[in-house]
């Protein structure tokens, strides 16, 4: 466990450091930034009277863009479901995106590191026409590699349904551009490479593609496969093993900044960008939230605001998917969570733990691990009264959710690797 070292009253005291995941969308946990609930605070009215409030303008916010979200995606679905059996859309992990007449669709999978790119069976003669198929991934494939961050958010429909609902809400938002770097941008010598820098990359990486047909059967040649099948081929195209090693590298002065500057341990923020988004910068959940930290606007990127300037904005996703900012607002969130909200947990140790368990899915609900019921005020005495092994032990075999126990798991032994690098 890394400590820092700082001067209190004139003390020197050490501090262990900590850091927190942003949650995960699938199985209805709870993402980044409803780490504590707001009945569970500190400073909350419920926490004196019990009694059930209106909708806080926060929530309504919230509410706002899940329902944009939540309309976008049905939309975009049933128009993807008219070309492709799996009507797939962006994630924390995986960026998806079609051409426009939706004949071809291309990912990058950040988790498996490797791009996929699928287009229509052509055929010649009765015949598959390998030629014409590989020309065209190829294309796809470029158009991939050439995308700026700003260019993928302006030709994804559902991120301009969440920037519409953004402008209605008629309330004080901080915004920004979004980031005209490549997403891919490690992936070239330079930050803006040339038409034929792309190209180049492009071939070079086909040429260690492979294809995968969705019907193909093992005793079957590809090229003997009927005409009119309806299905499609991909291209797998396996990215250079040292792409992530490089994201690590341009994000890791950022990181350690930031770290310094909030008093947290930039191991355990790797870890937790490594978790949460695979360094994926056009990373986005269903809550919605946005970024490599997966920051819910109207709930973290408040609590992050209120430290970083003094007042509590609500964030755009432009904002939170610029890569810097986002470490940025992540950083300071984490420092309100561990410093802050969970400050009565007295062991810093056991407060890490318990603080990268309530990233996924809530202060109150991990509770449960500890007294049953979903209340982090109630279970705060027996947490105290329990060593740092006795609670990440519970954690990894008592919170309720199956994604909060390997979650858990995931980012410290994360933290393991980044503070041997």
């Amino acid at each position: 466990m890394s400590a820092v070292t700082y001067l209190n009253n004139g003390m020197v005291r050490k501090c262990l450091l900590v850091s927190v995941m942003v949650l995960s969308a699938s199985n209805g946990i709870a993402n980044g930034g409803w780490v504590i609930e707001r009945d569970d605070r500190g400073d909350s009215p419920l926490l004196k009277d019990r009694k059930t409030i209106a909708m806080t303008p926060e929530q309504k916010e919230q509410q706002a863009l899940a329902t944009a979200y939540g309309a976008a995606l049905k939309e975009e679905q049933e128009r993807i479901r008219t070309h492709w059996s799996a009507p797939e859309v962006s994630s924390e992990t995986r960026w998806v995106s079609y051409s426009g007449d939706y004949s071809s669709k291309r990912v990058v999978d950040f988790e498996h590191n490797q791009i996929e790119i699928s287009v229509d069976s052509i055929y010649q003669g009765g015949r598959l026409d390998f030629a014409a198929m590989s020309k065209k991934a190829g294309s796809q494939l470029q158009r991939t590699l050439g995308t700026s961050i700003a260019a993928a958010l302006e030709g994804d429909p559902i991120q301009r349904a969440i920037n519409a609902t953004y402008a209605n809400l008629g309330k004080e938002i901080k915004a920004s551009d979004a980031s005209n770097e490549l997403v891919l941008k490690e992936l070239f010598n330079s930050p803006r490479p040339t038409a034929e820098d792309v190209r180049n990359k492009a071939a070079t990486l086909m040429r260690n593609s492979s294809i995968r047909y969705q019907a193909l059967n093992a005793s079957l040649s590809l090229a003997a496969i009927p005409v009119n099948t309806g299905k499609k081929l991909t291209y797998v195209v396996p990215l250079p093993d040292n792409r992530i090693r490089k994201k690590v590298v341009e994000y890791r002065p950022e990181v350690s900044k930031n770290a310094q500057r909030f008093a947290l341990s930039s191991d355990v923020m790797m870890a937790i960008i490594h978790t949460e988004s695979h360094f994926n910068p056009l990373a986005r959940s269903h809550i919605p939230a946005f970024g490599l930290m997966q920051i819910v606007p109207s709930t973290a990127g408040r609590d992050a605001t209120r430290k970083l300037y003094k007042k509590p904005s609500l964030l755009s996703a432009q904002y939170l998917y610029n890569p810097r900012k986002n470490i940025e607002v992540g950083a300071a969130y984490l420092n309100v969570l561990y410093y802050d909200y969970l400050k009565d947990i007295k062991n810093p140790e056991s407060r890490l733990y318990y603080t990268i368990a309530a990233y996924n899915a809530g202060a109150s609900s991990v509770a449960r691990a500890f007294i049953g019921k979903a209340s982090f005020t109630d279970a705060v005495d027996t947490i105290n009264r329990m060593t740092p092994e006795q609670v990440l032990e519970r954690l990894v075999k008592k919170a309720p959710h199956k994604e909060t126990r390997q979650y858990v798991e995931k980012v410290l032994k994360r933290r393991a690797y980044y503070a041997a690098l």
